[in-house]
């Protein structure tokens, strides 16, 4: 959805948008990058209108944007942004996401991506979290680079407006439950902030090539890869017990729709019982540690036409738990909260509405 018409959420007391995301450029980061990069930079100019297309491989598809079918705002003016989030759609406070950085797990120099890492953070702070009460952020860190990565949590660990750590998870490699990333994970659950996880449709490169190249169409890669990457970092985070060596590390899985979290918590419980050797650190099926310890974003709702089927999903994961609103605005394909309001709000009890809409959020982000 993507038309502009203000909505209701008459009824519901307080609303948190767990998933909005900012637009940054090549230029907003500049001034915050430091170290040798800033200065080879410097040097070169502007080399071919930018370096940012080099840094952040794309997929190559003509998405609806690039073709002129749809116009995305850009959220590059903090109280704009603003004006549209709490005067147009009702939210009261907003969790701020990458758009570009999502991308940072397949930017091919390791150092300047922790580099791009601490220069996001930064301009997110200064033009955004200091000057608007709503907003909240995500502090991104470098995949490959874990303990710089671990050194950046450290710092934004005590930052008021920082609710969670975004760990890009697009294209990432190895898979999330390789032990590599043990020095985030550790430095995330000191810090008390859930871990982000979130994925985008250029990672399908590197996390599926075959399938990449066989791809031509936009359509066919975006309705697939989300919800196949998550596949792929979950069940390396779980087999490998990545839960287990970090119990009080909340997840956020965002961004991949509804349908494939039931069937996958059953899917990864019938392997355990078949296969425990493989997974020898785990102590309890799968389907404890989602209930203990994952968390989901529901943009974008698929089968909005058919509500018992959303509903009946979402009885099915203990959404009424673990379930938290999110926009994804200004992405073409945002979602309008009263698609799900009216879904939930039909079919389960007013706490359930309270905890998808805020309570839930509150309790995972620390507001």
């Amino acid at each position: 959805m993507s038309t502009k018409t203000k909505r209701s959420f008459e009824g519901v007391a307080t609303v948190v948008d767990t998933d909005v995301h900012l637009t940054e450029s090549q230029a907003d980061l500049m001034p915050y990058l430091e170290g040798p990069f800033a200065e080879l930079i410097e040097n070169a100019g502007e080399k071919y209108g930018g370096f940012w297309g080099n840094w952040y491989p794309a997929a190559g598809y003509f998405s609806p944007m690039d073709t002129g079918r749809i116009e995305i705002d850009s959220a590059g003016d903090p109280h704009e942004l603003r004006d549209w989030e709490v005067e147009v759609l009702g939210v009261d406070r907003a969790v701020l996401n990458p758009t570009q950085n999502l991308g940072l797990g397949y930017v091919h120099h390791d150092e300047l991506s922790a580099a791009l890492a601490h220069a996001y953070n930064e301009y997110l702070l200064d033009t955004y979290l200091d000057d608007v009460s709503e907003f909240y952020g995500s502090a991104v860190v470098s995949p490959q680079k874990p303990y710089a990565a671990a050194e950046e949590i450290d710092d934004r660990a005590d930052e008021s407006k920082i609710v969670s750590i975004m760990f890009p998870t697009s294209g990432l490699h190895p898979p999330a439950g390789h032990s590599m990333y043990d020095p985030i994970y550790d430095a995330i659950e000191r810090s008390g902030l859930p871990v982000c996880m979130h994925n985008g449709v250029s990672g399908l490169m590197a996390s599926f090539p075959l399938q990449w190249r066989g791809f031509s169409r936009f359509m066919e890669a975006h309705a697939f890869v989300n919800p196949a990457q998550h596949m792929v970092n979950v069940a390396s985070i779980i087999t490998h017990g990545v839960p287990e060596r970090f119990p009080d590390l909340d997840f956020v899985i965002m961004e991949a729709g509804l349908g494939w979290i039931p069937y996958y918590i059953h899917r990864l419980d019938e392997e355990y019982s078949a296969a425990r050797h493989d997974a020898p650190e785990l102590t309890q099926p799968p389907s404890a540690y989602f209930e203990d310890q994952f968390y989901f974003t529901s943009q974008p709702i698929e089968g909005t036409g058919d509500p018992n089927y959303v509903r009946n999903v979402i009885d099915a994961f203990g959404g009424q738990e673990k379930l938290m609103f999110s926009s994804d605005y200004p992405h073409f394909d945002f979602d309008h909260s009263d698609a799900l309001l009216d879904i939930v709000r039909g079919g389960f009890e007013d706490g359930t509405v309270e905890n998808v809409f805020s309570r839930t959020a509150d309790r995972v982000f620390g507001f």
